[in-house]
């Protein structure tokens, strides 16, 4: 492979979902979660997952982030089938090709939002001057420049969550998973946040969303709807990233 390809390769963050399923539990307790999905979501695109609790929408979105494993079935991230990997190499491609963004936020409170937003390269052994200029940039992306040294306990919802986007971001990867980004803020506060991430989605960055508010959902240029852990429909819409 050409080191071109390889670039390449680490930056596709094509999505393919061949045939998944996954179940918890076993015999007459069993539950199956997700029951058989086949998608391919192009890389540089953003797209939503719109489903109701239970609906296998989260189960799916985990799978694709390595936090879950299937039963069945392959995910590949571009050339890579995630879970042909062994368990330091998923680590190592979840640490460095894909970015998270939870409904709760998840920082630590007992950092400032930049030492939150460093974390990622601090674990990653790539700490230092460098990745403190590269989160202060982040953080002045956001919106948080003054709020750099504040605790999250000294944060509003908005503003810990675009730490959180911050933090989602410092490895640049590829990659983003939203597992309800607006779900645990004020419908003003929620608007920001899609409107952020409308503007991270640049063509470049594949982003995969998911929410139970068709609200949210159309703000993704494709918006697959689930239902009893099956794909009910995908639909293209149009949506304007300007």
């Amino acid at each position: 492979m050409t080191a071109a390809a390889a670039a390449a390769s680490m930056t596709d963050a094509t999505i393919r979902i061949e045939s998944v399923r996954r179940t918890y539990g076993q015999g007459a307790s069993a539950v199956e979660a997700v029951k058989g999905v086949n998608l391919e979501i192009a890389a540089g695109s953003f797209v939503a997952i719109v489903g109701a609790s239970g609906s296998g929408k989260s189960t799916l979105l985990n799978m694709v982030g390595t936090l879950d494993r299937p039963t069945e079935g392959r995910v590949r991230v571009g050339d890579v089938d995630l879970y042909a990997l062994d368990d330091n190499a998923l680590t190592r491609f979840r640490r460095d090709r894909i970015g998270f963004v939870f409904q709760f936020f998840h920082l630590l409170p007992m950092l400032s939002a930049l030492e939150n937003a460093m974390l990622p390269l601090e674990l990653a052994g790539r700490g230092g001057r460098e990745a403190r200029a590269r989160a202060l940039g982040l953080l002045e992306r956001m919106g948080l420049s003054a709020r750099a040294e504040h605790r999250p306990d000294e944060l509003s919802g908005g503003e810990m969550q675009r730490v959180a986007i911050a933090r989602a971001l410092i490895m640049d990867p590829p990659l983003l998973l939203a597992d309800e980004p607006t779900g645990n803020l004020d419908s003003k506060t929620g608007k920001s946040i899609l409107e952020l991430l409308k503007e991270l989605a640049d063509g470049k960055r594949t982003i995969l969303l998911v929410t139970h508010d068709p609200a949210v959902a159309a703000a993704g240029d494709r918006v697959i709807t689930m239902a009893d852990g099956l794909v009910q429909s995908d639909v293209a819409t149009g949506a304007d990233r300007g």
